[in-house]
């Protein structure tokens, strides 16, 4: 259901707390940085628990870093207190083994385990031995001394030793009510089958930030269903299309035209008549019901999309144009542009602001996106292509543990005391955790930072891993790019032919797309790897990543 993404995302701000930062220093540290589109995603309500996560963190580390400076200071003396730690290590040892990549060999935890006893063994004997020996030899050389001296510090001692281990317990009661607490939280909060709800929780807290009147910028009111004009996405950085997740073999072609008759009666070619013939063409997929698994093409969605870099915008502020695009440097660029803008983008393309129709196929319930980008452009002598999908993967697994999770479950006392036995390797972490402050960057007064004004990544593709969790989402994305491309194709000749040009050179690079050889080979959740056919010269490719095909010269 659409609502999944949502609370997937809501529960990785708990689950995760590294998502939760990333997700708070992307969309709520800029005031100026404009909303980006996600799909089946309410940020809203994404930001709100990574903020209310973020403040519950902060609140329990406090309680239990006071606490453990009160346990160190009473029991530093005391070889239980160092047994604990060398524990905590090893088992802090242990969990980043778990973590080791795949092509390593992993830690074996039971030999961790192991070794932690016998250095706690070996550290108890050490200890006491040496207290018995320093015992044994007052007491031979003056026991009447020995008798006062522990007499007058021994109750002390005993006390303060008692209070520390008293304090130590209360850690572990502290730290088991914390994970039991946010089991609970999760999976009531984020069930299966539920709608992510607003369950109450502090947005501030002693150690954090306010960010409540950010938040407010993604609770605004829905949009119209159909807005005029298209959306405009000011991006920073490499990749231009935000949100539509990882590239897949992108293609162009530059074809030179041939008039083979007399162009008079018949249709002019120009840019607008290609785009609206390529739109009409793709978009009648949606009738194809025996096409596609579950009638997917049936919402296939056709819109426009304009693409401009921050940093190219900020250096054109002194244009006309700019001002549609950033009227005010002290606000966000626009999200949408006008249809004046739009269709004037369409035919003349500036170098710093592109226009793209975008087709879009969401399948396995929203849970993969294919998204495919599309520009033309054409004069009387040549006629450019180009094709550029995407695909966006599903939630990464970890954070969908949530409909793994029981809510009677008794695992929560058993991560408790786990967590309470790595407390003292943890430290570090929780005082770091307490004196991190997201904040603006600093920057120099009077200079314009483009950073300012451009995005990098939507919620949806920070929770997102470039694999596929399923063979048949591998295959289902490969169908949906391959039917796409077949009605492109033709629908571009057919219209080079109504305008009475030769059709011979683009038929000759069509083929190539057409009749690409995909070999596909891997497994379900690693690297996927494909070989092909795109080119009449073979050409040089980074290696491929999972999820993306390499195509080289059968």
């Amino acid at each position: 259901m659409a609502d999944d993404t949502t609370r997937y995302l809501c529960a990785a701000s708990y689950l995760d707390p590294a998502y939760g930062k990333r997700a708070i220093t992307e969309f709520l540290v800029e005031p100026t940085r404009p909303v980006p589109p996600s799909n089946g995603l309410d940020a809203g309500v994404v930001l709100t628990e990574a903020v209310r996560a973020r403040a519950r963190r902060k609140n329990y580390d406090g309680l239990l870093v006071a606490l453990m400076a009160v346990v160190i200071a009473l029991t530093w003396d005391n070889p239980l207190l160092y047994a604990w730690i060398v524990v905590s290590l090893v088992l802090a040892g242990v969990r980043l083994g778990r973590k080791a990549s795949a092509r390593e060999k992993p830690v074996n935890p039971k030999a961790m385990i192991l070794l932690a006893a016998a250095i706690v063994i070996a550290w108890l004997l050490l200890s006491y031995s040496d207290e018995l020996f320093d015992s044994g030899s007052r007491y031979s050389s003056s026991r009447y001394y020995a008798d006062v001296e522990y007499d007058d510090s021994s109750g002390g001692e005993t006390a303060r030793a008692v209070i520390g281990i008293v304090l130590a317990v209360v850690v572990c009661v502290v730290v088991t009510i914390e994970r039991w607490s946010l089991w609970n939280l999760v999976t009531a909060r984020f069930r299966r089958f539920g709608r992510p709800a607003d369950g109450g929780g502090s947005l501030i807290g002693l150690f954090t930030e306010d960010f409540r009147g950010q938040l407010a910028r993604y609770r605004g009111g829905e949009e119209p269903a159909e807005p005029p004009g298209a959306p405009l996405v000011v991006y920073r950085g490499y990749n231009p299309f935000v949100g539509a997740g990882f590239r897949r073999d992108a293609w162009s072609m530059a074809i030179p035209l041939e008039r083979v008759e007399d162009g008079e009666g018949r249709p002019q070619l120009t840019t607008e008549a290609l785009y609206d013939g390529i739109r009409e063409a793709i978009a009648n997929l949606r009738h194809a019901n025996a096409l596609t698994p579950d009638n997917r093409l049936g919402a296939l969605t056709v819109t426009e999309a304009v693409f401009t870099p921050a940093a190219a915008l900020v250096d054109h502020l002194g244009e006309p144009d700019a001002a549609t695009y950033l009227p005010d440097v002290a606000y966000p660029p626009h999200t949408r542009l006008s249809p004046a803008a739009v269709a004037r983008l369409r035919t003349e393309p500036k170098e710093w602001a592109r226009y793209y129709l975008s087709f879009q196929v969401e399948t396995w319930d929203r849970e993969l996106v294919l998204t495919t980008f599309l520009h033309v452009a054409v004069d009387d002598t040549t006629l450019y292509v180009e094709w550029t999908p995407f695909m966006l993967p599903p939630i990464r697994a970890e954070y969908r543990v949530v409909d793994k999770m029981r809510p009677d479950s008794l695992r929560p006392l058993g991560q408790g005391l786990l967590a309470w036995l790595e407390m003292p390797a943890s430290l570090p972490g929780r005082l770091l955790n307490l004196a991190s402050w997201i904040r603006q960057p600093k920057r120099e007064p009077g200079v314009l930072d483009p950073d300012r004004y451009g995005v990098a990544q939507t919620l949806r593709e920070l929770g997102s891993v470039n694999l596929f969790t399923d063979y048949f989402q591998l295959v289902d994305i490969e169908r949906y790019e391959k039917i796409l491309e077949s009605r492109l194709l033709p629908a571009i000749g057919k219209l080079l032919d109504d305008a009475g040009f030769s059709t011979a050179k683009f038929e000759e690079q069509a083929a190539v797309v057409i009749n690409n050889d995909i070999t596909i080979a891997g497994d379900n959740s690693g690297p996927i790897t494909q070989t092909g056919l795109r080119g009449a010269r073979p050409r040089p490719r980074p290696p491929a990543g999972p999820g993306r095909r390499t195509r080289t010269e059968a």
